[in-house]
This record gives structure tokens, C-alpha cells and sequence, in this order.
């Protein structure tokens, strides 16, 4: 398998700290919609790099492995060649590298690698090792590499030059540790039989956990993540299910309340609390979302790199005939900012609570509309006024077993809305970025909208099924 390890899954290992994620990343097969929109920014951003800061070089075109090397064996082996772009080589033992840019020096070549983040991560540092290791290893004498990312306050209408900053990473390339990973993790992968499963730090919030320890009650990644030497004792004990963890173990005030939670078995709910935050809302009630999508390099003018654009939203007023339903998404084409923005508040009306979960990123996306429609900015302020957060509602005052520690959208309202979830829907993010890019088949796209329209329409129906819920609780006690 060695010559088989791709850079992604390598970083995925460095990133967890664990070989294992590798192995796992590596066996998931097709990658996600959020994944190959990434992948489709990054595809943009080396094109870019190319076309400007690179524009003195040759490229060596996408083909067959075999042709990419040849191409770039004969490049380099031409001295008036000074530098060549996307140059493809191949280690001792099997291992293929496309690596961004070279640049031909007096004793050899330096390397740039590109990325369309927005600052240099330990991460970045460690994918330019994979690549720089395996250019070493193929034979290629690698003096200085550098990595070129995005500048953040880079806007549409800029000098494509100054999209880009760069900073010498050649240190890290040495650096001890990372260097050490890189070799462990290689040996662990080539090995038979792959690297076995280990409670480490990276276990919490890896997609992986189910796969390497199997389906538990409430994985020990439920808990508020450990210091690392009581991740070490657990991991000892070979506790992966909080119901597992020795009795006397030393947790924290809040992970000890967590673990009482679990074994006893019922929420707890603070009546008055919520009863008092309840009577904050105003009618006539609303509640609202947003979807939004992100670019590298922006399709709009006055957003930044990775800005958001808000792209869709979902809004259901109660009414007393039930919930009524108002939404928008904007085409795959063109500049919809505006129109989003009117229809907006024409639905939304001038009085009332407009419930949302988790408010700063509604409000963020109301804020940047202001600031690119300063003639709507009054109304659109007035709303950002009338938003009510629904998340720390229930975060202060309501604590369930069910939620298993987190207080998401798709955690909460599953347990509070009875028969409420979203595994009926097949959507995920990045298909509004695919869409805008041109990345989804024609026939595709009406399918792809409707998706994204029903998805955004869960997320309000949510809120309102959460805050039915929680009335309901006040209304039983006081009724008790």
C-alpha cells in the first residue's frame, strides 16, 4: 500500500494524530460534495498560480502517469528550462508526486506549493513535507520550499499578483516531529495488517471513530475532550463508551455532570429559566435560515477570499392555520445578493421575533448585506435587531441524555421534536459551490435545487418543532 498513500489521507493522519485515519480516509471511497467543491477551489487556485506568478514556466499537462514523468524528466534535463509547473515524479519504491511548482537554481530546485487557504497551518507545513520527502526520494535535489496562499483582503477587481502571499517554509521541512510522523505513519500503513484502532485526541470529531471502535451508546468522544493523559489512561482501560469509564476516574466538574446524566437517564430542565427566556419572544413569530456558499477566489465584488454569500433561505411564520413557508434561492448564475436581500425583508415583515439557531452567523449574513445595499441597510438592520438565538435557550436551561453532549441543530431537534430528522434528505454542503462553478451536470441541477430548497426548509421546521417543545415543557409544569 505504500506507493498507493495519498497526500490527503497523510494530512488527515497528521491532523488526528493518528495513522489509522489514514487507513480510514483511504478506504472511504467516493469523497464528499464538501470535499470535491475543496478540491474544485484548489483546482482554481493552481490554475491561477499559473497563469500568473508561474507564468514564466512550462506545465506539464494532466495524462498518464507515465507520460506527466517522462514530460517532466526531459524538462528538467533541459538547462533552459527554469522552471516547470505541476511537475509529476516518482520515488525508488513506487510513489507518485505532482508537485505545484519548480524552479530551477544553481545546485538544484525550489519548490512552491500552493494553497488556497488563507494563512500557513502546521497542516500546510506538513503536506509540502509529503511532497518535498517524496521529491527528495525521486531523486530531485530540493533547496528552498515555499508555500503561496491567498491574501485575505484580496478583492474582485485586484491585481491577480496580489491574490497571493508567500512565506519560506523550508525549516519545517526538517522539522523533527513532523518528519518522524510522516515516517511512522508510512511504515504503519505499508504494514499487514493496517494500523490498529487507538483512542487518541484526534478521535474527537473524527468521522472515523464508528469505524475503528464500532457502535457504541455514548462514544467517550461525547465527553468534553480530556486532557492527553487521561485520553492515554482511557485509552489503557480501553474505554471507547462513556458507560465504560472506571468508577473514580478524574474528570472535570463538567464532564462528571455529563457522565451523570448519561447513567441517569432523564433530562433535566430549568422551568424558570426557560419559562423567562420564553417570554421574550414576540409575536408574530418567525423563524429563519440561511445557506450560503464560499469561493476561493470570490464571484462577487466586495467579498473576501472564503467570504461568505448568502445563496438561500428557508422562513416559516407561525400562524394560527399552522406554519406558513417562504423561500429563496438564488441562480446558479449571476449576481443574486440584492434580490435575496429585498425578498428577504418583504417576507419578514416589520415586527415580531425571528427565531434562528446559533445567531452570529444569521446576523452575519444580514450585516454583509447591509454593508453591500447601504439603501436597505435601515430595514436590514432593524431585522438583525428582531433575531432571537433558540440555541442558548435550550443550551441554559434544557440538558438530555439524547443530545450526547452537543447542542446542534440536527442533535437537539431530534430528541425535543418527536419524529423530527433529516435522514429523508440527501444533501450536503458544497453542492450550491459545485452549482456556481459550473461543476454539476445541466440535468442534475433542477434535482440539486430541490434538494437544497428541502434541506434548508428542515433546519426552520426544526426551530419551530424545538420551541413547540419547549412551550409544552412550561405549559406541563404549570399545569402540574
Amino acid at each position: 500500500m505504500a506507493n498507493d498513500i495519498s497526500k490527503f489521507a497523510l494530512v488527515q493522519a497528521y491532523e488526528r494524530g493518528c495513522a489509522r485515519a489514514a487507513f480510514e480516509t483511504m478506504g472511504q471511497g467516493t469523497h464528499s460534495l464538501e470535499t470535491q467543491a475543496r478540491f474544485a477551489e484548489g483546482n482554481i487556485i493552481d490554475k491561477k498560480a499559473q497563469d500568473t506568478l508561474f507564468s514564466d514556466g512550462i506545465t506539464v499537462p494532466f495524462s498518464r502517469n507515465e507520460d506527466a514523468i517522462d514530460t517532466t524528466s526531459t524538462l528538467m534535463a533541459d538547462a533552459k528550462v527554469d522552471r516547470i509547473n505541476q511537475p509529476t515524479l516518482r520515488t525508488s519504491n513506487g510513489e507518485v508526486v505532482r508537485l505545484d511548482s519548480m524552479e530551477r537554481t544553481a545546485e538544484g530546485w525550489n519548490q512552491e506549493e500552493v494553497k488556497s487557504a488563507l494563512s500557513v497551518k502546521d497542516k500546510h507545513k506538513f503536506d509540502a513535507l509529503v511532497s518535498t520527502d517524496r521529491a527528495l526520494r525521486a531523486g530531485v535535489s530540493i533547496e528552498d520550499t515555499w508555500l503561496v496562499h491567498l491574501n485575505r483582503v484580496w478583492r474582485l477587481g485586484d491585481s491577480d499578483l496580489d491574490l497571493f502571499s508567500t512565506e519560506n517554509i523550508t525549516a519545517s521541512m526538517s522539522d523533527p516531529d513532523m518528519v518522524q510522523f510522516l515516517a511512522d505513519t508510512t511504515s504503519k500503513l505499508a504494514a499487514d495488517p493496517p494500523p490498529a484502532a487507538t483512542l487518541v485526541g484526534g478521535c474527537w470529531g473524527c468521522s472515523h471513530f464508528s469505524n475503528c471502535f464500532g457502535q457504541t451508546d455514548n462514544p467517550i468522544t461525547d465527553l468534553s475532550k480530556p486532557k492527553q493523559e487521561s485520553i492515554a489512561e482511557l485509552s489503557r482501560h480501553g474505554v471507547v463508551d462513556i458507560a465504560d469509564i472506571p468508577s473514580g476516574f478524574k474528570l472535570t466538574k463538567g464532564q462528571r455532570a455529563h457522565v451523570d446524566l448519561i447513567r441517569n437517564g432523564q433530562p433535566i430542565v430549568n422551568q424558570d429559566g426557560l419559562r423567562e427566556r420564553l417570554d421574550e419572544i414576540q409575536n408574530p413569530v418567525r423563524h429563519l435560515d440561511f445557506e450560503s456558499a464560499s469561493f476561493a477566489i470570490p464571484l462577487h465584488a466586495d467579498v473576501a477570499p472564503w467570504g461568505h454569500v448568502a445563496t438561500q433561505y428557508s422562513m416559516h411564520l407561525e400562524s394560527e392555520a399552522g406554519l406558513v413557508h417562504r423561500e429563496f434561492l438564488v441562480e446558479a448564475e449571476g449576481d443574486q445578493r440584492r434580490a435575496l436581500a429585498e425578498r428577504l425583508i418583504e417576507d419578514l415583515g416589520k415586527e415580531g421575533s425571528i427565531i434562528v439557531w446559533s445567531v452570529a452567523y444569521e446576523r452575519g449574513r444580514i450585516t454583509d448585506m447591509a454593508a453591500w445595499f447601504p439603501d436597505l441597510a435601515p430595514q436590514l438592520n432593524a431585522i438583525e435587531q428582531r433575531l432571537f438565538d433558540l440555541l442558548p435557550t435550550v443550551r441554559n436551561n434544557v440538558r438530555h441524555p439524547g443530545f450526547h453532549n452537543s447542542y446542534s441543530l440536527k442533535a437537539v431537534a431530534p430528541v425535543l421534536a418527536s419524529g423530527f430528522g433529516y435522514d429523508n434528505l440527501d444533501i450536503a454542503d458544497g453542492a450550491m459551490n459545485l452549482m456556481m462553478r459550473g461543476k454539476i451536470a445541466a440535468e442534475e441541477v433542477p434535482a440539486m435545487r430541490e434538494r437544497l430548497l428541502r434541506y434548508c426548509e428542515r433546519d426552520t421546521e426544526a426551530t419551530a418543532g424545538i420551541l413547540q417543545a419547549l412551550r409544552d415543557m412550561v405549559i406541563i409544569q404549570d399545569s402540574g
